[in-house]
């Protein structure tokens, strides 16, 4: 059968696909850059092969249908230059909502009202808790430090989804460069998604990761011996990024008023947890409810005894799932909890109360010209 590619050109109700994507078929191999992938045009390329038929590859399931070009790789030159891994560069190199299946698209599309913004609008601020996930669908972002911009956002793109994801306040501002709308996404109901749509999740594990990485060339000039950073510029996940991308030794330090937390690295490994009295995988979520803070990397051998094991982001992404349970059930319990206002006592100088048979209205025997305002006390010391 030989090498082939085959490439989205039209596609209705496709739950894996968007037109554009590319298989690259290698027997016994088939790469897909993204995180499903559909078997049907494969098997109706390998009967079309069969019975010498050429064009497209037109193919359908239930519910949803497609058509693929073929192309076949040269075996002596590769011409079509398509190899695996630029799959997963070419799918990067798209807009977010683009590197998604189309329902999973809509289902973002249609999970939050639209809102529009003119040019110099502030759409975050940093150091605000932000509960929504924004999508753009027209106008152009930049990302600003201050009066730096330090990265720009176009439409298709999404932002917001680290500060939501941890529940910590926003790093950096967003503001508006051209007029806009956006699609904001409730909290809840993108974590409603994120369990729906595995596809989702691991697009955005990636587009952090890169993102992530975007900002390491300036952390590791903030990471340098005896250089301070803070925690609210940046957080505490884009540091242990940083120095796990760049295989740093040492050990971080992050002091606050009140508390002082370390973190030993080995090789880029996080391989040492304490903040405060509380050591080991535990101390991540204690240090995820840090917003503030000032912190310094020492570029040393990491001589403090091992309490963490796991691969780091593993743990990372472990203490972030636990310090979000904790905090919703936190605001569950906060709204749910009933107001209680205890009655004032009375005091020894307070007249006593009467009720008029008549009316059952309270009256005061000794008259006071200021007792009528005195509410809290009248209630309480009415018996049923």
């Amino acid at each position: 059968m030989g090498s082939w590619v085959l490439e989205a050109t039209g596609l209705a109700n496709c739950q894996l696909h968007r037109p554009g994507d590319r298989l690259l078929l290698r027997p016994p191999a088939i790469h897909h850059a993204g995180s499903g992938c559909c078997l049907v045009p494969f098997l109706k390329l390998r009967t079309l092969l069969r019975s010498a038929g050429e064009g497209d590859v037109k193919c359908s399931w239930i519910g949803c249908s497609g058509t693929w070009s073929a192309t076949q790789e040269l075996e002596n030159e590769g011409e079509t230059g398509l190899e695996p891994g630029l799959l997963e560069s070419d799918l990067e190199s798209r807009p977010f909502l683009l590197q998604l299946p189309q329902a999973v698209s809509l289902a973002l599309l249609n999970s939050g009202p639209r809102k529009e913004f003119l040019a110099k609008d502030l759409v975050l601020t940093s150091g605000q808790i932000n509960h929504e996930l924004f999508l753009v669908i027209q106008g152009k972002l930049e990302v600003v430090e201050g009066d730096l911009r330090v990265a720009t956002i176009e439409r298709g793109e999404c932002f917001g989804e680290l500060s939501i994801l941890t529940r910590q306040p926003v790093s950096n501002s967003v503001r508006c460069i051209t007029p806009c709308i956006l699609v904001a996404i409730p909290r809840d109901r993108f974590h409603e998604l994120l369990s729906r749509f595995g596809a989702l999740g691991t697009l955005l594990n990636r587009l952090l990761a890169r993102r992530l990485r975007a900002s390491n060339q300036q952390l590791e000039r903030i990471l340098r011996p005896g250089i301070w950073g803070n925690l609210e510029i940046f957080p505490f996940l884009s540091v242990v990024q940083s120095i796990q991308a760049g295989m740093m030794t040492g050990l971080l330090t992050i002091t606050r008023s009140g508390g002082r937390a370390v973190f030993g690295f080995d090789k880029g490994r996080l391989r040492h947890g304490q903040c405060g009295k509380i050591v080991g995988a535990d101390s991540l979520l204690e240090i995820f409810r840090w917003t503030n803070g000032i912190f310094r990397f020492q570029d040393e051998p990491m001589r403090l005894e091992p309490n963490i094991f796991g691969e780091t982001m593993a743990e990372l992404l472990d203490a972030l799932r636990r310090f979000d349970e904790i905090q919703l059930q936190e605001s569950t319990d906060s709204a749910s909890a009933p107001l209680e206002i205890p009655p004032a006592p009375l005091t020894p100088d307070e007249p006593p109360l009467t009720l008029d048979s008549e009316d059952s209205s309270p009256t005061l025997v000794d008259e006071d010209p200021t007792s009528e305002f005195d509410i809290g006390r009248i209630g309480a010391s009415i018996k049923p």
